[in-house]
C-alpha cells in the first residue's frame, strides 16, 4: 500500500494544528511589544504585513500560472498543478476539504512561526519588534489565503465569511472574477485582494512576464 498520500495528509494536518497553536503564542510576544511602549512600530507593521502577504500570494499565483507545469520538480506537484487545475475548473477547489485547502500554506507559515517563537522573546529594539510583527502578520494572514480564495469561489460561503468579504477584509468574489476572464492577467492576489487594484493598474504582471521571457 502506498503510504505517501497518508503521510502527506498527516504533514498537512499537523501543519494546520501547529499554525493554529503558534499564531496566538507569537501573538503574545507582539502584545508584549505594545506593553513595552513599542506600539507605533507594531501598529505600522500590521498593515504592511497584510499588504506584503497579499503581494506574495499574487507573486506565487502569477508564477505558477505562467511558468512551468505539473511535472516541474518539487513545485510542480505541490503548487503549479493545483493552480492550473483551478483555472480549468475554477470551482473544483470548492470540493477540497479543510486539510487539502489549507495544509500547504500552513507548512510554510508553521515554519516561519517556529522561527519567530524562538526569536520574538529576544527582540530588543523597535525595529526588531516591527520585523517580528510584520512576519507574524504575514504568516497569520497567509496561512488562510487558500481558504479565502476558496470562499471567493463558493456560491454560498459561510455567513461570517460573507461579512468579511463585504467589509473588504478578505478577497471579494466580484473582484477576483476578472482573473478568470481572458487574458487572465489581473487579480492574482488572493488573501485580502488589497494589492490587486494597484498592481493591475501598473500592469506589473504583464511587465514581469515580458521581462522574464526576454531574458530567457
Amino acid at each position: 500500500m502506498d503510504r505517501a498520500p497518508q503521510l502527506r495528509r498527516s504533514v498537512l494536518g499537523g501543519s494546520i494544528i501547529l499554525t493554529a497553536l503558534l499564531v496566538p503564542w507569537v501573538g503574545l510576544s507582539v502584545a508584549g511589544f505594545v506593553t513595552k511602549g513599542w506600539w507605533l512600530p507594531v501598529l505600522a507593521a500590521l498593515p504592511l504585513g497584510i499588504a506584503a502577504i497579499d503581494f506574495v500570494t499574487g507573486l506565487v499565483h502569477w508564477a505558477c500560472d505562467r511558468f512551468g507545469d505539473a511535472t516541474t520538480p518539487i513545485v510542480g506537484p505541490l503548487l503549479i498543478q493545483a493552480f492550473r487545475e483551478h483555472h480549468e475548473t475554477p470551482r473544483k477547489m470548492v470540493d477540497h476539504d479543510w486539510i487539502e485547502t489549507n495544509g500547504e500554506p500552513c507548512v510554510l507559515t508553521a515554519s516561519a512561526l517556529l522561527m519567530l517563537a524562538a526569536l520574538a522573546p529576544h527582540a530588543q529594539s523597535e525595529l526588531c519588534a516591527a520585523a517580528v510583527t510584520a512576519v507574524w502578520t504575514m504568516a497569520t494572514v497567509g496561512a488562510w489565503a487558500n481558504q479565502v480564495h476558496k470562499w471567493a469561489h463558493m456560491p454560498r460561503p459561510p455567513g461570517w465569511a460573507r461579512i468579511l468579504q463585504q467589509a473588504g477584509l478578505v478577497l471579494r468574489p466580484n473582484e477576483h472574477a476578472c482573473h478568470h476572464r481572458a487574458p487572465h492577467d489581473c487579480g492574482y492576489c488572493i488573501s485580502t485582494g488589497w494589492m490587486n487594484p494597484l498592481l493591475d493598474r501598473l500592469g506589473l504582471w504583464t511587465w514581469l512576464e515580458r521581462s522574464l521571457r526576454r531574458s530567457t
